[in-house]
């Protein structure tokens, strides 16, 4: 149902008083916190035949998950697991060798699905000498096989041994959902509390200033986000989110903001990225001279292609191709594209299927990376 309210009168009495009209944007995207939301952030068991790997990520009814089995009975190893949570069972954050393995073994198990992101995860064991449960918490280290699958922040080209233990004994949970956030339509609860902690009261007020001051262009790409207010973030450069003097704040756009050292729990939409390419490209910005401009511009989730691609020395592909029909009605967006061959990478499924139907070769980031001999040899 469509609500129309009239608000002449307020705005009248709003100028009588000689206060300042701030104007803002309402967003009919917001999507509550469901119980399976809930549910999720404190650990839901599930049967393994229920997690989804569409895109090469884990997920569950839409969400973005990683899972692990919480059972730590074998050899009275809970006590050890308990005291060094690096001896315990590895998690998952995609579809793995490890897991392949297990699938083939006709290994199901009860596996824990969450999207809890401070690294902390509740596990159990029996005692085998008093047959008593023993419960707790301990922090497990991320599967390098998943790691490895996604090409995250280049982990693939990280030497055996040594520096992928290092990578695996700093990784966070945080940074990876971030990186693959606008793949998926909700945001986990951990990030939704943290969006706007730790700002001050009068940041709105500070912001729409410092976006006037800027004519509501970002500061990194040159995107003029006048018509798209909402798009246009201002950045604090020391990370001090109390700092709000000028010189601490820029305005970029939510892309390149995202992309900003050390910025965690920034949840971008995929709808939003899809946007930022589209008015990039009508702008005359989406220009390509070498690789690190191509990661600059792409969506985050794709840099583990785009690295693997840098190494097969393909040609630069285009970002955010629009495809049309004989109509010349833009039915997909693709995030990597090389028109000439008619070969591209998609993040969404229907609009990877709809270039399909025109003749076009796309893959899924899971595909394009697990076929990148394949890929690399079709665009030569």
């Amino acid at each position: 149902m469509k609500l129309t309210v009239d608000l002449s009168l307020l705005h009248q009495a709003v100028t009588i008083m000689g206060a300042e009209i701030i104007d803002f944007e309402l967003s009919n995207e917001l999507i509550p916190i469901e119980p399976i939301d809930k549910q999720l952030s404190e650990g839901l068991e599930v049967n393994f035949e229920d997690i989804e790997f569409d895109t090469g990520l884990a997920s569950y009814q839409g969400r973005q998950v990683l899972l692990y089995i919480k059972d730590h009975s074998y050899n009275n190893k809970i006590y050890t697991v308990l005291e060094d949570g690096s001896k315990g069972n590895r998690f998952h954050v995609a579809d793995c060798e490890m897991l392949e393995r297990m699938r083939q073994k006709g290994r199901f198990d009860r596996y824990v699905v969450t999207n809890k992101l401070d690294g902390m995860f509740p596990v159990s064991g029996t005692d085998n000498r008093t047959n008593e449960l023993v419960e707790g918490e301990t922090d497990l280290s991320v599967c390098q096989y998943c790691l490895e699958a996604t090409n995250f922040q280049k982990f693939a080209s990280l030497k055996r041994g040594a520096p992928r233990r290092e990578f695996v004994q700093n990784f966070k949970l945080a940074d990876f959902f971030d990186t693959y956030s606008s793949f998926f339509k909700f945001m986990p609860t951990g990030v939704a509390s943290n969006q706007t902690s730790h700002y001050t009261k009068d940041w709105e007020t500070v912001s729409k200033r410092i976006r006037e001051q800027f004519n509501y262009q970002c500061q990194q790409c040159g995107l003029d986000l006048a018509q798209h207010k909402r798009l246009l973030h201002v950045h604090h450069i020391n990370g001090v989110k109390s700092d709000n003097s000028d010189s601490n704040l820029t305005p970029l756009c939510c892309d390149c903001h995202r992309k900003q050292p050390d910025h965690q729990h920034m949840f971008i939409k995929h709808e939003e990225t899809k946007l930022i390419s589209q008015l990039r490209n009508a702008q005359g910005l989406n220009v390509k001279e070498n690789w690190q401009d191509v990661y600059d511009l792409a969506d985050p989730g794709m840099h583990g292609v785009i690295d693997l691609l840098e190494k097969y020395h393909v040609s630069l592909p285009e970002v955010g191709e629009e495809i049309q029909n004989e109509k010349n009605e833009v039915v997909a967006e693709l995030e990597l594209a090389w028109p000439l061959k008619k070969v591209g990478i998609a993040i969404d499924k229907p609009e990877a299927i709809a270039a399909t139907k025109l003749g076009w070769k796309v893959y899924s980031m899971r595909h394009a990376l697990s076929q990148i001999d394949q890929l690399a040899s079709s665009l030569r």
